[in-house]
């Protein structure tokens, strides 16, 4: 029987259940969640939803979200299914993967779509299998993209976050269908090369593009900076209004 521990994120506002040796959230997904602009009664679709990290850091920052998640893993729906009953959230769980998506979603758009696609084009040197599943890159990301993007409601947003040598591609696949879409890079370190940039548009914005200034992650090689603490920890969004 696989090994599970169960880890406080947002300084204890969320609890989550995950593999030992699986596949585990990181800080990826609480960055990604601080960035959506939601508010309350609107409605979600996390797209690769995992162990239901990003779903439920977001619902810890805004309640009353109706979130709807799909992942392509039974396993990581079954542990998604747990974390949402660890922490008393409503969440509607669908197998399937955006080049086979469930058919319940078939004409339906959401006010915000998050997603954190797999990165690897080649697959990575991991021993566990859904680790694997997770990091490889499937379906091409214009596929991946492509179907975000339709299941964005107008007005409404889609975010993203990815590595930094993909931002090229990602963004000549979303400029064409998204307006005001802004480039976030996280930088390690400072005078460090960014390795993860998030990326956020909106459908139907008229808005030019933006490059944000971004965030520095560590003031040293263990010390999170003020900003990044108050995101982990305390659950801030990213953007201050």
């Amino acid at each position: 029987m696989e090994a599970y521990t169960t880890d406080d994120f947002l300084g204890g506002l969320v609890r989550l259940r995950q593999p030992k040796e699986g596949y585990r959230a990181t800080s990826d997904a609480v960055l990604l969640a601080a960035a959506v602009p939601a508010k309350t009664g609107q409605s979600v679709l996390d797209v690769g939803i995992g162990t239901g990290a990003v779903a439920l850091c977001l619902n810890a920052r805004v309640k009353g979200l109706s979130i709807t998640g799909i992942d392509i893993q039974d396993e990581m729906i079954e542990v998604a299914k747990q974390n949402a009953e660890l922490n008393q959230v409503s969440m509607h769980l669908l197998k399937g993967d955006v080049a086979n998506p469930p058919t319940v979603l078939a004409g339906l758009t959401f006010d915000h779509v998050v997603t954190n696609p797999p990165y690897f084009t080649e697959t990575p040197q991991r021993q566990n299998k859904t680790v694997a599943i997770a990091h490889k890159e499937n379906v091409p990301l214009s596929d991946w993209l492509s179907f975000c993007i339709k299941k964005v409601k107008p007005k409404g947003t889609l975010t993203l976050i990815h590595r930094a040598e993909r931002v090229p591609e990602i963004l000549s696949l979303l400029n064409p269908k998204l307006g005001g879409l802004i480039l976030v890079p996280f930088w390690p370190r400072s005078g460090k090369k960014p390795k993860r940039v998030l990326i956020q548009g909106t459908l139907g914005s008229r808005k030019s593009f933006s490059l944000h200034p971004g965030f520095i992650l560590h003031q040293d090689n263990t010390t999170r900076s003020i900003e990044i603490e108050d995101i982990m920890r305390r659950g801030s969004p990213l953007f201050q209004s």
